[in-house]
């Protein structure tokens, strides 16, 4: 195997756990979401989204991820978040 290759081939894995990641933190946006359902509590809780931006940019940052890379993933994965609990609360 080729040292290309075998870059290559710890790319494939790293992108299938990254997946797998993706796939568990959606578990627990629903878990989450049934739970808001369960108390009354709104979807969408401000204070703790400007908190996540905060904390996961300034960790992928000290990382080496870009500051708007960072901002645009997360971004994509609270949206998926608020759909997947916006369908377990109906709202």
């Amino acid at each position: 195997m080729t040292e290309l290759e075998k870059c290559r081939d710890h790319i494939d894995r790293i992108d299938k756990e990254l997946i797998d990641l993706l796939a568990g933190r959606f578990d627990y946006s629903a878990r989450i979401g049934r739970i808001k359902k369960e108390q009354g509590i709104s979807v969408l809780q401000s204070g703790r989204w400007e908190d996540i931006m905060a904390s996961r940019k300034e960790y992928a940052i000290k990382a080496g991820l870009s500051e708007k890379f960072t901002g645009d993933f997360l971004q994509l994965v609270h949206h998926e978040s608020i759909r997947i609990q916006k369908l377990i609360t109906g709202g």
